[in-house]
């Protein structure tokens, strides 16, 4: 059995995930008042009224993402009910908190704590580039590491995935410059190297920057690689992934 786990994330809840997946994340559930996809003027779809898909390995939804809104959720006792009734009601494996908008941390790891007492899993999804390598120079910086600290002690939480890349990968030189930096920063703030995931996206994604990013998996020894829009993502990378992380 393989050190690593293969996953990634997608938005709609008909795409089926490969085989070599252990987490399969559908979401993102972006309008956190009303538990929704999209907007609160444009709701989507609904982890409270939708069924877990029948993905492979794990299937858990994702609470936040890009443009979520508003800021500093959950908020009270009510909105973590929601969350956690969600997921056990329609059989969800657990929650991708993905932080991108400010959330309320202490209700996050209430939330998470509920949720693992119900035998759940959490991941904590953050942004890992130059404003979380450099704290002291950085107020938002601060924020994030103060906030994986706080998860990092909880014990709630069952990986933390760093999101390496922004509407596409980043420079090769941007890459070298933080990917490993952050894993190690992420390791220095109190998470076991397994629980560290590396995140990377299909846009802009060559075989440098793939081959970059395996490497800082295994060479760190960390938990593995996960993948935003999965789908989007070209077999052939997908086989060298698995090969990689797999032996597959």
């Amino acid at each position: 059995m393989s050190d690593y786990v293969i996953g990634g994330w997608t938005q709609n809840p008909a795409d089926s995930s490969p085989q070599s997946f252990s987490y399969t994340m559908y979401g993102m559930v972006t309008n956190l008042s009303g538990l929704t996809t999209g907007t609160p003027q444009s709701p989507g779809w609904s982890p409270d009224t939708t069924a877990a898909p029948g993905g492979s390995g794990k299937v858990l939804w994702t609470y936040g993402g890009g443009g979520c809104t508003p800021n500093n959720m959950p908020q009270n006792a009510t909105e973590v009910s929601a969350i956690v009734n969600a997921t056990q009601t329609k059989n969800w494996a657990g929650v991708d908190f993905d932080d991108e908008c400010y959330m309320n941390v202490d209700m996050l790891v209430e939330t998470m704590s509920k949720l693992k007492s119900l035998n759940k899993e959490c991941s904590y999804t953050f942004l890992a580039g130059w404003d979380y390598n450099n704290p002291s120079a950085s107020s938002e910086g601060t924020k994030i590491n103060q906030a994986v600290q706080t998860m990092a002690q909880s014990g709630a939480v069952n990986r933390f995935c760093l999101m390496c890349y922004a509407e596409a990968m980043w420079s090769m030189s941007d890459i070298e410059a933080n990917v490993g930096p952050a894993i190690k920063r992420t390791i220095s703030n109190g998470v076991p190297a397994k629980q560290v995931i590396l995140a990377l996206t299909p846009a802009g994604l060559n075989q440098q920057n793939l081959t970059y990013f395996l490497d800082q998996v295994t060479q760190n020894g960390i938990g593995g690689l996960f993948i935003w829009d999965y789908p989007a993502l070209p077999s052939s990378y997908l086989q060298q992934i698995e090969q990689t992380l797999l032996g597959a």
